[in-house]
């Protein structure tokens, strides 16, 4: 069974780091609850429709995720209806994080396996952590670990991500634990 235990690294500035998506992140959370929004877990695709942007759920190539596109000035994001429902969930977060973060510097992004593991493209690192935190709030994410449950499988079910994705968050959280 994979659980999560809470690390405490004296050196661990990553908090420090993402400070921008997380308030830009909270706001829209925010904003979800003021529309009537389920935000734990996220209804996403609720979310991406409320600021008028399209959603299209289509077969793509295996590595490709989804991208985020302007066209005749409607905003749409597709997913790869081939994908897992919670790759899914975090694609279409990853995608409006590019259009919150970034759609003023380009009128579309591909999310591809190539960025999935290669920190290498600041843009996708940055909308990764976007959907984190939009996905799995840190208070939220914290409070379920410290009140419900440290497994990782739990926890994925409980904010519909994958068990990946969970790892990754509590990783850069400061919590450690198997898988870690």
């Amino acid at each position: 069974m994979a659980v999560i235990k809470r690390r405490v690294k004296k050196t661990d500035l990553s908090h420090l780091t993402s400070g921008v998506k997380q308030l830009a992140a909270q706001e829209l959370l925010s904003e979800a609850r003021r529309k009537g929004i389920s935000t734990v877990p996220l209804d996403i695709e609720r979310l991406i429709k409320s600021f008028g942007i399209k959603v299209k759920i289509v077969p793509m190539d295996d590595e490709v995720s989804g991208h985020l596109s302007l066209s005749d000035g409607v905003w749409e994001i597709a997913v790869n209806a081939l994908h897992h429902p919670k790759r899914q969930r975090f694609t279409l977060a990853h995608e409006l994080g590019h259009y919150v973060l970034h759609r003023w510097q380009c009128q579309r992004f591909e999310d591809t396996k190539l960025f999935r593991n290669n920190e290498s493209n600041p843009m996708e690192v940055q909308a990764n952590d976007y959907a984190a935190n939009l996905l799995m709030p840190e208070v939220e994410f914290k409070e379920y670990i410290r009140t419900v449950s440290k497994n990782i499988d739990s926890i994925a079910d409980h904010f519909k991500v994958s068990a990946y994705a969970v790892r990754v968050r509590a990783k850069n959280l400061g919590f450690g634990g198997h898988g870690l």
